[in-house]
């Protein structure tokens, strides 16, 4: 019976520790998450609100200027492409254009909009901004290199798309990246906080364990003498009906 009680605590024991190292490594998994969002959050904060900032400061009407000559679309390259932001697909088609000026071709940047909230499938493509053939504004930069925000499509930086509207859209583009900054952050913060209370409370528990009761495994004074040969224990008492021996140390 004692064997067997033995061999029962030390399976109990493999299945805590098991189970402990099992719960840390959650925890840890989790911890490394939580530290992950927090630093790209706080990346994507410091670029969002530098890239919004740089656009304020940009001015459209000094840094370009229209072209005397009307430019000439030459071919429309269209793709699609579906993305899932985490609450469902969406579908954007995406246009850029060959044009030409003087005899020599440019490739614009890509211009995309969102064709449908959903999968791509079975929806209508969006039409594109020019067809083939059209003759279109253009602007050149007066100032090489321009800014990143300005989304040049060629070396030139010849563009058939209005740069104030380049403008608008690299301010959207900065809110858009701090508030996925401020969703990582706050999502990062909340799984380090989840992580703590339970490793206080583990620490708490181990702490409070103690040392091992009487009759466990933990040396000499877990140790239980059991009656001799002629029934008696280690100080002369009978034992009547059932071992109960006596606790060495009591």
């Amino acid at each position: 019976r004692t064997s067997r009680h033995h061999h029962f605590l030390g399976t109990m024991r493999g299945v805590a520790i098991g189970l402990s190292l099992a719960y840390a490594c959650c925890l840890a998994v989790v911890a490394l998450i939580g530290f992950s969002a927090i630093t790209t959050g706080i990346v994507l904060l410091a670029e969002g609100d530098n890239y919004g900032d740089t656009a304020e400061d940009l001015s459209p009407q000094k840094d370009f200027s229209k072209l005397p000559e009307s430019c000439i679309i030459e071919d429309v390259i269209h793709s699609y492409r579906e993305e899932d932001d985490g609450y469902g697909y969406h579908c954007y088609d995406d246009y850029s254009y060959v044009f030409s000026y003087q005899g020599r071709r440019y490739r614009s940047r890509q211009s995309e909009s969102l064709r449908h909230d959903g999968v791509c499938r079975g929806s209508q493509q969006l039409s594109a901004a020019f067809v083939v053939g059209e003759e279109v504004l253009c602007w050149q930069p007066n100032v090489m290199p321009v800014a990143a925000q300005y989304n040049c499509g060629n070396d030139m930086c010849y563009k058939i798309f209005d740069p104030e509207n380049e403008v608008d859209i690299a301010k959207d583009t900065g809110d858009a990246m701090e508030a996925a900054g401020i969703s990582s952050l706050v999502f990062g913060i909340l799984c380090c906080c989840c992580c703590s209370p339970a490793l206080w409370f583990a620490g708490k528990r181990g702490h409070a364990a103690g040392p091992p009761m009487p009759g466990m495994h933990g040396g000499p004074q877990g140790s239980v003498e059991a009656p001799d040969q002629h029934g008696k224990g280690p100080q002369g008492q009978v034992v009547q009906g059932r071992v109960i021996g006596q606790v060495q140390g009591a």
